[in-house]
């Protein structure tokens, strides 16, 4: 095989195009680190810059480079030495692989590029729920209406031919619609259903709202699959808990922590898991 058929000029164009948004998207996460810190405690995710928690001193520009100056500085602060969390990198470099993942399977496409600030907002809404139990509404507003406003260009609202005039803008901003509604409603069902039996709330109003977004960005059949694949995974964990008798009705699951990671699957996968489920259904002849 010669060198110029594996170094074609399509191969060098995507390896630059999936490397810039590696490089983007760990810039990206270093702000996403910002917003999950600041968004709950009210904070401006602005001003003042960067700091250091522990000493309050601003962190330098090269101090401030993802991943690598955490590594450069051996996981410390350059002026306190307080030891920092390897979260941070971790946070950076998740989301220059996500991005990475969304331009690599979805290509150069601006259906890839309405993807990036989903899966994005799902990190930040993982964090906040995993450090505060809280799902804000500066995050899961905003993600709502960039679903409706994204949608005509967003490929993964598309069902199929027969259903809201699937693959054409109208289409799929109907789509978007429907999902909202049913990734609202189903939560408020359960929400109010829960009440009504228990006397006790089973979700909080963050996570009907994140719903809202999931349902605008991924439509019926995407919010309908990652409510599954988030029920599916908080009962595995608590399965443990539940048999030895030590779970109580009092405790408190995070369950924006489980809808986070089934939402970023249900956006890649949708529609080849809900093609393989369905093939199960059907009866050999």
């Amino acid at each position: 095989m010669s060198t110029g058929t594996v170094f074609s000029a399509e191969t060098v164009w995507t390896a630059y195009r999936l490397f810039a948004l590696a490089l983007f998207g760990a810039t990206i996460g270093s702000f996403l680190n910002v917003c999950a810190y600041r968004i709950p405690l009210g904070r401006s995710i602005v001003r003042p810059g960067s700091a250091c928690t522990a000493c309050g001193t601003l962190i330098r520009w090269q101090h401030n480079i993802p991943v690598f100056s955490w590594l450069y500085l051996r996981g410390r602060c350059a002026s306190c030495r307080t030891r920092i969390s390897a979260r941070y990198p971790l946070v950076e470099a998740g989301n220059a692989l996500l991005w990475v993942l969304v331009g690599w399977r979805f290509g150069p496409t601006i259906g890839a590029l309405v993807l990036l600030p989903f899966v994005s907002a799902m990190i930040v809404l993982f964090l906040t729920d995993l450090d505060h139990q809280l799902l804000p509404d500066r995050i899961t507003l905003p993600l709502a209406v960039a679903g409706l406003v994204v949608a005509p260009w967003n490929a993964r609202l598309d069902l199929g031919p027969w259903l809201f005039g699937s693959g054409t803008p109208l289409g799929r901003l109907v789509a978007a619609l429907v999902g909202a509604v049913i990734g609202y409603g189903v939560f408020f069902t359960l929400a109010l259903a829960w009440r009504v039996l228990f006397d006790r709330e089973a979700l909080g109003g963050g996570d009907l709202k994140m719903m809202l977004g999931v349902g605008a960005f991924l439509g019926a059949h995407g919010v309908l699959l990652t409510i599954f694949l988030a029920s599916l995974i908080g009962t595995l964990l608590s399965l443990p808990a539940l048999l030895s008798g030590r779970w109580r009705m009092t405790h408190v699951l995070p369950f924006g922590c489980f809808l986070a990671p089934a939402a970023v699957v249900a956006m890649f996968y949708a529609p080849e898991i809900i093609r393989w489920y369905l093939g199960l259904l059907v009866w050999p002849v």
